[in-house]
């Protein structure tokens, strides 16, 4: 079936890996396994300081190719420093970066033979890596992405997940596929298996449908923290305690800010 409608993410670009080292690599360096991409399957990631914090999140494609060759989906403003970076990585490995590849990242919510399922979730939107200037694209219905993906409670970017300070746990990465603890070694992996292991996440993502048009941070409930505002949604690490409590029961989860209630979401 051909697909008229597919909604283009201006906020991504892309650019491709490839070479005979490539999956080696890649394997190495970032958090998930990246097995599925030998199954023609997308794959979420992450590249980690050595103190185990998120400094880029992405996404990569397979290609049909004699050799392993990869398209990386990763936020726009975020591309030539995560490049320069897999380059200081690479050493003398046989792996190849091209910048300029003309590709552009959609999604819709209907299918045809080209689509990739988003990993994070099985309820985020098809996602498509088309060729610019080859299918005529929409760019207005980014905020309804957007409101998907935050009701989900999929955080992505420097703007939703602080470079340099977020931990990956704290942004259910190792429920999203992001993180794999099954692969062997990542860059930053000793302090995230630590935590994981030993079971020290304190506190985890929520997305809260907060429509007013500012937040003071001392308003912020005792053990929660401030991460940001997008959109109509206040972003909140919250007390895994506070989440369990609404795993143990049926009721609506809300949480009372300001002396008022607000639905919340959070990652399941």
């Amino acid at each position: 079936m051909k697909i008229s409608n597919m909604y283009l993410l201006n906020d991504r670009e892309t650019f491709r890996i490839y070479g005979s080292e490539t999956f080696d690599f890649l394997q190495s360096v970032i958090t998930a396994d990246i097995t599925p991409l030998k199954e023609n399957k997308a794959v979420a990631s992450c590249l980690l300081s050595a103190q185990g914090r998120v400094m880029y999140d992405f996404i990569l494609y397979p290609e049909d190719n004699h050799e392993l060759s990869l398209v990386v989906d990763c936020y726009a403003s975020e591309k030539e420093e995560l490049i320069k970076k897999f380059i200081m990585y690479k050493l003398r490995s046989d792996v190849k970066i091209e910048d300029n590849i003309n590709l552009n990242v959609a999604y819709s919510s209907l299918k045809d033979s080209t689509f990739f399922l988003d990993p994070r979730h099985k309820d985020l939107p098809y996602r498509y890596v088309i060729e610019k200037d080859k299918k005529k694209l929409l760019s207005d219905k980014e905020d309804e992405y957007k409101d998907i993906r935050l009701k989900l409670c999929i955080a992505e970017g420097p703007q939703e997940i602080p470079r340099g300070d977020a931990l990956p746990l704290d942004f259910w990465m190792d429920r999203t596929s992001q993180v794999s603890f099954n692969k062997g070694c990542f860059i930053g992996q000793e302090v995230t298996a630590r935590v994981f292991h030993r079971n020290k996440i304190r506190r985890r993502l929520i997305t809260i449908e907060f429509n007013e048009l500012d937040f003071d941070n001392k308003h912020l409930p005792r053990n929660f923290k401030y991460i940001n505002k997008i959109s109509d949604y206040l972003l909140l690490l919250a007390p895994i305690d506070f989440i369990k409590q609404f795993d143990e029961n049926s009721s609506k989860p809300q949480i009372e800010l300001i002396n008022k209630k607000y639905n919340f979401y959070y990652y399941n």
